[in-house]
């Protein structure tokens, strides 16, 4: 991020920055639109009217790049790595309160939701949410119930990128043509996917060529290692 503003790191905490969260937000529970504080409901039982969200991203390669060595011991070193910087900084932060850890988990949380409301994303044609100044390359990584007030973050406004684009980079280089028909994106994504000569099993090649902030790529490495996950996940659902 060197010489580039990040608006989205709004918290001031060298805690969550130097570990490459550098993308914060806060919502008041009870400031939620209703929909959302619902669903949020099972989880929180008597806590679901009170309390403070905290949403972490990173944005860029800076996440990757300050993982600690001993993070592959673990199954799911980035939800490891991400789940122990949250708590750190809360105990730091606010030492005695009550905390949840709602993400990562196995619980059905509305991510993409906080992620809109916090302002880190508008449409994109590859259905993944596109950031002004990261471009595709961001991901959420923790969300905390947290007890009482937090400083409540601002949420930037901005139009997608997408709307202003002339070259449609990445529907031109999409070897599946999925993006050419939002109705059939899916199957066509899977199947090229899935398929024995596809060029697509370890990358994706229109998030490649997406021309929005190419210098926030992800290496390589960490490339393959997300594209070698969500490559299992959908074998394992073929089956």
């Amino acid at each position: 991020m060197k010489g580039l503003e990040n608006p989205y790191d709004q918290l001031g905490s060298r805690v969550l920055t130097a570990s490459g969260l550098n993308m914060q937000a806060v919502f008041p529970v009870d400031a939620l639109p209703h929909a959302l504080r619902q669903s949020l409901a099972g989880f929180l039982d008597d806590d679901a009217d009170t309390g403070s969200l905290l949403l972490l991203g990173n944005g860029g390669a800076d996440f990757w790049r300050a993982l600690p060595p001993d993070s592959w011991v673990h199954p799911d070193p980035l939800d490891h790595r991400s789940q122990q910087v949250a708590i750190a900084y809360l105990e730091q932060a606010y030492p005695g309160r009550r905390y949840r850890v709602l993400y990562p988990s196995s619980l059905a949380v509305g991510l993409q939701q906080l992620g809109r409301l916090a302002g880190w994303h508008g449409d994109s044609p590859l259905k993944l949410g596109i950031n002004p100044v990261f471009g595709l390359w961001y991901a959420y990584r923790a969300l905390m119930w947290v007890e009482g007030a937090l400083p409540v973050t601002t949420s930037p406004v901005f139009d997608s990128p997408c709307g202003q684009c002339v070259s449609r980079e990445c529907i031109q280089h999409c070897p599946a043509d999925a993006l050419s028909d939002s109705s059939r994106y899916l199957q066509r994504c899977v199947d090229y996917r899935l398929a024995a000569e596809s060029a697509c099993q370890s990358n994706c090649l229109a998030r490649l060529h997406c021309p929005v902030a190419p210098e926030q790529r992800y290496c390589a490495e960490q490339i393959r290692y997300h594209y070698a996950q969500s490559y299992e996940t959908l074998v394992r659902w073929r089956q």
